[in-house]
């Protein structure tokens, strides 16, 4: 069994526990991912793609040496506007917010024949769920993974609506209803740096209202 990060471990379990039947892993970077997924259910199908040529040929080395080379298919594609219509499933792991938002949007015309996404963005998680639910996805699952000294939250959506209270959004309402091992630890560090971004501004600062209302709301979950 191929060796994985306990990120891409979260991503990939999230995956199997869903009923995905063609997954296209965006932004596969050396495909390790897709191999973990095949050794634990051989009946997906994949396609490990990258938008740059230098680590796609390393995704498609490893995929050879795992003699996957006719199970996953490696694509040089740039996000989801030109992906085959029975894919039924995205993941996203290792990107920024802007970044990811940016790929969907901008394919959000094949979003009709996605059932489900799992998304594992660097950042603004907050921004994060607020777009991807404005693309027509709810919420199904949340968990939070601590890893080489950085927190991860890693965001099942599936297709659906559903409505939010601004507190939900900022938390994450699944992880605000499962209140975890991480989740005191993970909300504790964001505390602090907005505390200390706070405690930095001047008096007249138009943001200390807003960070205010974040640390209130912080205090008040974590304490």
């Amino acid at each position: 069994m191929i060796k994985i990060s306990e990120r891409l471990k979260t991503v990939a379990n999230l995956v199997l526990e869903g009923k995905s039947k063609k997954i296209i892993d965006v932004g596969c970077d050396h495909a390790l991912l897709d191999i973990y997924l095949l050794q634990n259910d051989s009946t997906l199908k994949l396609v490990a793609s990258d938008n740059k040529k230098a680590p796609l040929e390393n995704a498609r080395k490893n995929i050879e040496k795992y003699s996957f080379l006719n199970k996953i298919e490696v694509c040089l594609k740039d996000g989801i506007d030109n992906i085959d219509s029975d894919i039924d499933t995205i993941v996203i792991a290792g990107m920024g917010m802007e970044t990811i938002v940016e790929i969907l949007e901008n394919g959000k015309e094949k979003l009709s024949n996605i059932n489900r996404m799992i998304i594992s963005s660097n950042n603004k998680y907050l921004d994060l769920r607020k777009r991807i639910i404005n693309l027509g996805f709810k919420i199904k699952e949340e968990e939070i993974v601590f890893e080489d000294n950085k927190y991860y939250i890693i965001i099942e959506f599936e297709k659906g609506k559903d409505t939010y209270l601004e507190k939900e959004l900022f938390f994450g309402p699944m992880l605000l209803k499962k209140k975890g091992k991480l989740f005191k630890s993970y909300y504790q560090t964001i505390l602090n740096e907005k505390e200390m971004i706070y405690n930095s501004l001047p008096e007249n600062n138009q943001k200390k209202e807003y960070l205010k209302k974040e640390i209130e709301l912080l205090n008040e979950e974590i304490k």
